[in-house]
């Protein structure tokens, strides 16, 4: 079975223990796959289109900024393939919900395994409790997809 783990930078532990709870090793092929959002970058960019400035900052500041970015994703990746035995490592760079689905097509994944949203936070019950890139990946996904959620600590229902 091939598994891909999509990682946020900080759910590389859960994905372990979800997976590990799922397959023996020998029976599984893993990968682990970061992307890098390119949302932001285009945010700040109309940003500073709004104040009358040229669109892209200057290039060294550019190039300061993917190496910085590159080196985070390099860390994380490192540290998911650790956590998960190994996994083959797999970096992109786009939107998010659509380098998943993508990745997932072209690495022929029989399954994803993403968490519900971002660790950076959001409410842990209710209707945002899926966030967007979790919603897409769930949408269109190539493949079944186990979807993570988080340790919340709360029991349902929630007293009132």
């Amino acid at each position: 079975m091939r598994i891909l783990c999509c990682l946020d930078g900080a759910n590389a532990e859960q994905m372990s223990r979800a997976v590990g709870t799922l397959l023996r090793a020998e029976t599984r092929t893993m990968a682990v796959l970061y992307v890098t959002d390119s949302g932001p970058e285009v945010q700040m960019e109309q940003q500073r289109e709004r104040h009358l400035r040229p669109p892209h900052p200057p290039l060294p500041r550019r190039e300061q900024m993917r190496r910085a970015e590159g080196m985070a994703a390099q860390e994380i990746l490192e540290e998911g393939s650790r956590s998960l035995g190994g996994a083959e490592m797999l970096r992109r760079t786009g939107r998010p919900e659509r380098e998943v689905v993508q990745a997932a097509t072209e690495w022929k994944a029989d399954v994803i395994v993403i968490c519900s949203r971002s660790s950076a936070g959001g409410p842990p019950l209710g209707p945002k409790s899926v966030g967007h890139v979790a919603r897409f990946v769930l949408d269109h996904a190539p493949c079944p997809v186990l979807l993570v959620r988080p340790s919340s600590g709360h029991t349902f229902p929630l007293p009132g």
